[in-house]
């Protein structure tokens, strides 16, 4: 299992670079749990994702404040560095997928643990 990084803490004084910062850092940490996640489901290995949650539980609430803190300070996003900002988008995006390729997982799983018989 990995270890990931503590998240930074998030405050509401940071400047707006220092905001997209740690969001970028706490979104790297969740892709890292999503991907070893996703990992154990394709290898039918579900056991190895639950010693995870509870560090994706906190970072996910990390990611809740940080996210939140960015919109208080929609005014100082404006002068964020083009490149930081792009860098989160890529971040974002690789985010997503991994989190759409869980769900798509999860949803298999269902689909083979219930029987033919039970689906309408």
């Amino acid at each position: 299992m990995n270890s990931f990084a503590t998240a930074p803490e998030i405050g509401l004084t940071g400047g707006a670079d220092e905001r997209i910062e740690a969001l970028i850092d706490i979104t790297e940490a969740l892709n890292l749990i999503f991907e070893e996640e996703n990992v154990a489901l394709e290898e039918n290995r579900p056991e190895d994702a639950a010693p995870l949650q509870a560090e994706k539980a906190r970072l996910a609430a990390d990611y809740a404040q940080s996210i939140r803190a960015v919109a208080a300070d929609r005014g100082g996003m404006a002068a964020v560095d083009e490149a930081l900002l792009i860098r989160l988008r890529t971040i974002t995006a690789r985010f997503e997928a991994r989190a759409a390729r869980q769900r798509a997982l999860l949803h298999g799983a269902a689909d083979a643990d219930f029987p033919l018989q039970h689906r309408a």
